[in-house]
Formats: C-alpha cells, structure tokens, sequence
C-alpha cells in the first residue's frame, strides 16, 4: 500500500491517513449542511453550527480515540506515560472516538437548541460516508489489519505500513505474509451503509427521532461484529477467545484464529441491541398510531 499519497510541491509529503480523513470530513459537509437546514438545525446560524459540529468530530475523535486505547492496553503506557501525547499515527480506537463525539453532541443541541435526538439522526445519516474514507486511510496505512490469510483475496503491506513497522504479522522479504483486507472491506460496507441512509433521508425526509440513528447503529454494529472476526491486530483485546477452527480455515485464516470476542465486538453487539430496541420502538409507535 502508499502510507503517502503524493510529494507536496512546497516540501514534505501527503500522508495517506490523514489525506483521506480530511477528505472523509469534506465530502459529508454538504449533506450535513442540506440535512441541518432541512431540519432547522443552527437556524439562523448554520455556519456556526457547523463549525461547531465538525471541531467536535475532530476533538472527540483524538481525545476519545485515544482515551479508550490507552485504557485498553494500559500497561504499554505505564512505563512511559508521555507515549499517550505521542501522536504516531497508532493507538486509536473508533468507538472511543464515537463515543466521545456522542457526547459533545449534548452540548451542540443545546447551544444551538434543537434535540439531541435530532442531532444523533442527522449525524447518522452522514457519518458513515466520511468514516468509509477513514477506513481506506487505515488500508493505506496499513493500520487495523487483517488476519494471514492463504486465500485470493489477501494484501500483502510494504516496509512503510505500520503493520510492518510494528511487527504486527510475519514477514517476508520486508513486507508482510497476505493479510485480510479488512479495511478495504469495511470501507465498502460503509459506502454500501451510506448510500442507504442517505437514500432513505432524501426519499422520506425527516423521519420520527431515532429512526436514522437505530438504522446506523444496527447496520454498522453488524458490520464491524463481523470484521472484527477477521482482524489480526492483538491490541485491540479480548473478552474471551474462542478458535475459528473450520469456519476460520474456510475464509482462509488458521484454525487458531479467534472470530469471536473481542472488546470491539461487545461494543458491536451494544450497538445492535440499541439499534434493534430503537426500530422496534419505532415500529410499536407506528403501530398504535395506526
């Protein structure tokens, strides 16, 4: 893969990651801004309310991100504490980010007086289109890798992805043994996801509050439950383990490799149960009012 993208005519260079995360923030902002207007969200102040909206996503990104990771893998900080201010491109996790971006929501609906509920169901809409871009700058980057793979399908990392440099999967001749491209994966999952949620908005506008965001956390809960199945990198953590065994052998992984239950996977299975009881409460709510 290309950790950078491109030389800058000025100096220095386009980090993939990074590149491609902007780039995810930059192709949500119109549909934000036509989703709020639609809305009344911010009204009369819609770029205020933007502004606000997007310089939280990039703080509660790094602050939660990095928050939930160090919490995961504590004892890697424990010798040296100035690593948590490091940023070196690892060490984040997304549902400590999303959690942490959930929770300034709080504050934008009131600072801009609409509903937190509101607010959830238009971030929903929207969310999964940049962090699709996000995941194909982990691909590049070669960051949250996949599980050594003997199948087809397998992506073998360069001496520059992170994979490599952190010795996270066997090595061959400097770049890594095939691995799972789980990003790449879960990027088309997101589009795929993205792509429904937008379609659904345009076509039904605003709908019952929690619709959207019930939709978004049971299709990305299931997303990444299965994912998280086919990832490589230990530092995410386990509840428990359980052996892949033939499944495992059958998408071209070790029998040892465990599909099943990582930390990222419980969070997962929270976001299905919550966007299932959501949908169900809507549906129940339709139904009386029929």
């Amino acid at each position: 893969m290309h950790p950078v993208l491109f030389e800058l005519p000025w100096g220095g260079h386009a980090n993939a990651y990074g590149t491609l995360i902007l780039l995810g923030a930059v192709a949500t902002i119109p549909g934000v801004w036509w989703d709020a207007k639609r809305r009344g969200v911010g009204a009369p102040e819609h770029l205020s309310f933007l502004v606000d909206f997007y310089l939280a996503i990039a703080l509660g990104a790094y602050v939660g991100g990095r928050l939930l990771h160090v919490l995961t893998v504590p004892a890697e900080y424990v010798a040296d504490p100035s690593r948590v201010f490091v940023s070196d491109g690892t060490g984040f996790v997304f549902f400590g980010s999303l959690a942490a971006i959930v929770a300034s929501w709080v504050w934008i609906a009131r600072r801009h007086r609409t509903e937190f509920s509101t607010l959830c169901d238009l971030a929903a809409t929207w969310m999964p289109l940049g962090h699709a871009f996000g995941r194909l700058g982990c691909f590049f980057a070669g960051c949250c890798w996949g599980a050594p793979t003997e199948s087809r399908w397998g992506v073998e990392f360069g001496p520059d992805a992170i994979v490599t440099l952190v010795d996270g999967a066997p090595l061959v001749d400097g770049h890594t043994v095939p691995l799972i491209p789980v990003q790449a994966i879960e990027a088309t999952g997101l589009f795929v996801l993205a792509a429904a949620l937008v379609a659904l908005r345009v076509r039904r506008g605003p709908e019952p509050r929690w619709r959207q965001a019930g939709r978004y956390a049971l299709g990305y809960g299931v997303l990444r439950f299965v994912m998280e199945a086919m990832r490589g990198d230990a530092t995410r953590g386990f509840a428990f383990e359980i052996p892949g065994g033939a499944l495992a052998q059958w998408l071209g992984m070790a029998p040892t490799q465990a599909l099943v239950l990582s930390w990222s996977q419980v969070v997962a299975a929270g976001l299905v149960v919550l966007g299932a009881v959501a949908l169900r409460r809507d549906i129940r709510l339709r139904a009386q009012r029929a």
